[in-house]
């Protein structure tokens, strides 16, 4: 039979089988859970990017319409009454239009004719420098006027808390003329409403826009531009309001490759005093917007996902430029770290990983603890076959179990185990168990081994029964064989059969016996005395005794199987096996209860106590063979052991057989005399009688 290299526990093979189907699927499930989940993040985020987008310009447009119609309505004033936005309380207007408009950075006026200017501008709260020089302490606004109404063509700076509340004067020669300046230019030309490029306001040291509107006649002389810049700190605001977690980055470059607006509005400007400047895509503080347009100049689109900033994580960014008529080239960038939509699913599916990997290990440990319920009765069915094998076949075998296979498989063992039991009644036991341990004892033939044989017969048996029922004779033999046969398979002895109420036992065979000898005469003693106990309870209850007799003998005999190839028999054949028959029939000649012969004597000599009885020769025998009297053991500890009056008779018989053989003719000591006067020492043991067995 082939042997497998390697085995497993049958607990140990359930966790593996459940753990190599389970975990394969739960990660392939987890695996695709978090493709699937991940790939509708980043969709939800991409649609999220371009609301966004689309949020920036509907922002620029509300941060740029509101300034564009207090430019028109002013333009449209000033075309009704040409000078009264010269007239000082017509500046008030451009006073509430600041109050009004928080991204309304200043508002101003040139005119066509003699190059006048008004302005009105908000200061920066950290007191930035707006004409020749500082502005009071407390000044919030600033009015510039470049008109001749001091008697002179000059430049006049009014500083002021509120409306009327005139904190400081200022007054230089004019030297800008408004009718040179880009934004009057622009709109002259346009003839509607424009918007500059975003520069730095030097009043605010921040970033504006300027809308410029043309103010003409109805027969279209130019009679000036309104204009207005409109602060950008107010999208930046709105910006960080709509940037997407705390690594994201909402921005608008320009055309030119300028960073005009950012979430982040303290990084937009560049430089001190009059090098105040926006920064370029490439030398802004925030790497995250440098190196997202320097990958979109590179070629990767306008919609990319890469590793981006100082640590190189992932961001989702996307670009989108503005309508034209929103200032010139200018173009939305949105970047947000992936984390930021797949971030909270991978730490779900990371406490998801956790948390299954604890579920499953205590799964692991409950279906070890069940399977241990499972495999303990086959592991009791397992130890009760090695039992089996063994031989073992006492008890009663039970396993306590819910599952119907192992349940039927315990009992397919049981009916084994009782089979065997009875099987071994008609075998002998040892042949059984090695068949059993070796495999080996199914053919029919034999081998040649020395057996102690043993014959036992009940003197007077069939008289006695003839008168009995026959439930009762069975009964009776029953109890003598129960009784007889412990004796001997309690001294490594093998009952071969049963014939009538005799005995046949070997020793030797099947398993080797070196000391089979030795074995065989005590199990014949202690036959004996198991028969003088049955006697004496048979004569307690009133029914008649079943003295035994019993011959022994030693010598090569062919044991084996014996019969056809469906139904065979192990037992000895030989002339030993006969002559051990006959020798325990001469016990009647001899009125001895256990005969042995001398082959059995030398074997075990010194061992045992033996008397001499005769020189015979059984029938079937042309030479005599030496008989002895079977009388006890040697060994004083020893249950057969026999009193000291026993040993000295022995050897007074030792003694006066030893001289009758040497020619000193049949002696007449006292030692016969004392000997025991049955009929059994009416033959001398010193000539040679020829015996048949009866």
């Amino acid at each position: 039979m082939s042997q497998t290299p390697y085995r497993i526990r049958l607990r140990v093979g359930i966790a593996l089988a459940f753990l190599l189907t389970t975990v394969p699927l739960i990660a392939v499930m987890l695996s695709y859970l978090y493709h699937e989940n991940s790939r509708t993040a980043l969709e939800v985020a991409s649609q999220s990017i371009a609301r966004t987008t689309q949020t920036v310009t509907n922002d620029l447009n509300g941060l740029v319409s509101p300034v564009a119609r207090v430019a028109e309505a002013m333009a449209g004033f000033g075309r009704i009454d040409r000078n009264g936005l010269r007239r000082i309380e017509s500046l008030r207007y451009f006073s509430d239009a600041l109050a009004t408009l928080p991204q309304l950075a200043s508002l101003y006026v040139g005119f066509a004719g003699d190059g006048a200017f008004f302005q009105m501008a908000r200061l920066a709260p950290d007191g930035g420098r707006f004409g020749p020089a500082a502005p009071p302490p407390g000044s919030a606004l600033a009015l510039r006027m470049q008109d001749s109404s001091s008697g002179r063509f000059a430049d006049s700076y009014f500083y002021l808390r509120s409306w009327g509340q005139v904190t400081g004067v200022e007054r230089s020669e004019a030297t800008e003329d408004p009718r040179t300046a880009p934004w009057y230019v622009a709109a002259q030309k346009a003839g509607m409403a424009v918007m500059s490029d975003a520069f730095v306001l030097p009043a605010t040291r921040r970033p504006v826009v300027t809308v410029s509107y043309r103010m003409a006649t109805d027969d279209g002389v130019p009679i000036g531009t309104i204009g207005a810049d409109v602060s950008l700190d107010r999208l930046a605001a709105r910006l960080d309001a709509l940037r997407i977690g705390p690594s994201g980055a909402v921005f608008v470059i320009d055309g030119t490759g300028r960073v005009i607006c950012h979430n982040r509005a303290d990084l937009l400007v560049g430089g001190d005093g009059a090098a105040a400047s926006l920064h370029t895509t490439a030398s802004f503080p925030d790497p995250v917007l440098a190196e997202a347009v320097e990958r979109r100049n590179s070629g990767a689109g306008d919609r990319f996902i890469a590793p981006l900033g100082p640590q190189s994580r992932d961001y989702i960014v996307e670009f989108a430029t503005l309508a034209d008529g929103i200032g010139s080239g200018w173009t939305v960038g949105v970047a947000v770290e992936v984390d930021e939509f797949v971030g909270s699913l991978r730490r779900a599916t990371y406490r998801i990983v956790v948390i299954g990997a604890g579920l499953l290990a205590v799964s692991v440990l409950l279906l070890l603890w069940l399977s241990h319920r499972l495999t303990r009765p086959m592991q009791d069915i397992v130890s009760e076959t090695k039992r089996i094998r063994h031989f073992d076949l006492t008890g009663r075998f039970a396993v306590r179990t819910r599952v119907q296979e192992v349940a039927e498989l315990a009992g397919a063992v049981e009916a084994m185990k009782g089979g065997l039991r009875r099987f071994g009644a008609y075998v002998p036991k040892a042949l059984v168990r090695d068949i059993i341990v070796t495999g080996d004892g199914g053919e029919l033939g034999g081998e040649t081994r020395p057996l102690s044989i043993l014959f036992s017969d009940i003197a007077g048996f069939t008289a006695t029964s003839e008168s009995m029922p026959p439930q009762q004779v069975l009964d009776r033999l029953t109890t003598y064989f129960e009784r007889m046969t412990a004796c001997i398979h309690g001294h490594g002895g093998t009952v071969d059969k049963f014939i009538g109420d005799a005995i046949m036992a070997f020793w030797n065979a099947p398993r080797p016996d070196p000391d089979h000898a030795e074995h065989a005469c005590l199990a014949a003693l202690g036959c004996l005395s198991v028969n003088r106990a049955i006697n004496d309870a048979c004569l307690a209850v009133g029914m008649p005794p079943m003295p035994t007799r019993f011959g022994l003998h030693l010598g090569e005999v062919v044991v084996g199987n014996v019969g056809s190839s469906d139904r065979m028999q192990y037992t000895a054949l030989g002339s030993h096996v006969n002559l051990a028959s006959r020798i325990e029939g001469l016990n009647k000649v001899y009125g001895t209860s256990i005969l042995v012969t001398g082959a059995v004597e030398h074997a075990v000599r010194g061992r045992f106590l033996f008397r001499p009885v005769d020189l015979a020769v059984p029938s079937g025998l042309s030479a005599p063979i030496e008989l002895f009297e079977l009388v006890g053991a040697l060994d004083p500890h020893s249950a057969f052991a026999r009193p000291p009056e026993t040993h000295d008779l022995c050897r007074q018989w030792h003694v006066a057989v030893s001289l009758y053989r040497a020619g000193a003719g049949r002696p007449r000591s006292t030692c016969c005399g004392r000997w025991p006067t049955s009929r059994r020492w009416r033959r001398w043991p010193g000539s040679t009688s020829r015996a048949a067995s009866g």
